[in-house]
């Protein structure tokens, strides 16, 4: 498994992943978002043999103390076999690297498996979005605080 910085170049298979994960009544990237996002943010993506197996997107404010994850997800081939805990690691180490206190995401309050995920990596509630995405269903805020003395 390796875990890197997209490019350009990873477009194509950066849409692949996202129009496998995400139905298109949800908040899905398009190619035009990912390039933008490539360019003004962090984005990581997964690769196992060569092949991409999934990405996490990363916002950064410069203001904000706290980078957003934006998106993440794994292609259905590779799941469960820890790439989504090995993204949300890379980026715990990459928000440290640049300062920040700490991380937070929205997740859908539906999705059970990503909320067990986010609570393993250190994630807690703090929050409700009520009808946040396009099908009403409320967004749970999540946040993890880094320890400053790590």
């Amino acid at each position: 498994m390796r875990i890197e910085t997209a490019v350009k170049n990873d477009l194509n298979t950066l849409c692949a992943i996202e129009n496998e994960a995400f139905d298109e009544n949800s908040f899905a990237l398009t190619r035009r978002n990912f390039s933008y996002h490539i360019n003004k943010n962090k984005l990581f993506i997964c690769k196992i043999d060569g092949t991409a197996a999934g990405y996490i997107l990363l916002l950064q404010h410069k203001k904000s103390t706290k980078l957003r994850v934006y998106s993440i997800a794994v292609k259905k081939e590779f799941g469960s076999q820890g790439i989504g805990l090995a993204l949300l690691q890379k980026s715990f180490t990459y928000a440290r690297d640049i300062g920040k206190k700490g991380i937070r995401l929205e997740v859908n309050k539906a999705n059970s498996r990503a909320i067990s995920l986010y609570e393993k990596s250190g994630f807690i509630k703090n929050g409700i979005i009520p009808r946040y995405y396009p099908d009403n269903t409320d967004a749970l805020l999540m946040e993890k605080t880094f320890n400053p003395n790590l």
